[in-house]
């Protein structure tokens, strides 16, 4: 893709980001309830965006993509995992999240910290939070910068991608805390969504000539083979477009 078209996309996203963060800027308060958690008002259809685009964002993208590619069937013993989390959020996050609202907790690190009596026991928390951000963090970082580098075919350098995703995160968590970082994720996950279904539809109609005729190009072509194997006009590309499909958005983490 020619660069200036790149640039005039990332251009037009940031500053509808920046729009979006700088009006709900007028409903921020004053406290740090208010800062970091949007004062515990953010609405459920906007909290499961933020939580969707949080997900569905580059370390699962770019990266667990590219690892279940690369290692096959193992790479479910990440989505299992995950999902064992889910199933405990689903059980525990609400009771968690009425005891914090109770006792204004802010962060984790407080409410375990209040349950044990022990300022140890916060720091530990916090502690391994952060180490284990960390590498979440740049991953999404590296995500972003290698999908700029890549659809710039090399233009772009993946360091210029990788500076402006963190003058961007910093800035929208700045401008109105949590509720310009939820705003934006929403954003995010509605340009997710529609342009998701629209380059299904695409690769779907225009490169098989619909449903069906990708079900029989992408059908196993022997008893032991993963059914997405290129049979004649059907490249590994366009496979592997229709073959793997994105898991259904997980639920929400709060009552609503």
């Amino acid at each position: 893709m020619s660069v200036f078209y790149v640039w005039l996309a990332v251009s037009i996203y940031v500053a509808i980001g920046l729009a979006i963060a700088w009006a709900v800027r007028r409903q921020l308060g004053l406290g740090m309830s208010e800062f970091f958690l949007a004062n515990r008002t953010l609405g459920g259809f906007i909290s499961a965006l933020t939580y969707s685009a949080t997900t569905y964002s580059a370390f699962m993208m770019v990266g667990l993509a590219g690892f279940t590619y690369r290692g096959g069937v193992g790479a479910l013993g990440f989505e299992f995992t995950y999902l064992c989390g889910l199933f405990l959020a689903v059980y525990f996050a609400p009771r968690f999240w009425l005891v914090g609202r109770k006792y204004n907790y802010i962060s984790p690190a407080e409410l375990l910290a209040d349950r044990y009596q022990s300022k140890a026991v916060a720091v530990v928390a916090a502690v391994l939070a952060l180490v284990f951000l960390v590498p979440y963090g740049a991953a999404q970082l590296m995500g972003i910068g290698f999908l700029v580098s890549g659809i710039s075919e090399g233009a772009i350098p993946v360091i210029v991608g990788i500076v402006l995703a963190t003058v961007l995160a910093v800035a929208w968590a700045n401008i109105a805390g949590m509720r310009s970082v939820a705003w934006t994720d929403a954003m995010q996950a509605l340009i997710m969504i529609v342009t998701s279904v629209i380059v299904l539809l695409l690769v779907v109609y225009l490169g098989f000539g619909g449903f069906g005729h990708s079900s029989i190009a992408c059908r196993p072509t022997s008893p032991g083979s993963s059914g997405c194997r290129p049979k004649q006009g059907c490249s590994i590309s366009r496979c592997i477009s229709v073959c793997v499909f994105p898991g259904p958005f997980f639920v929400s983490q709060t009552p609503r």
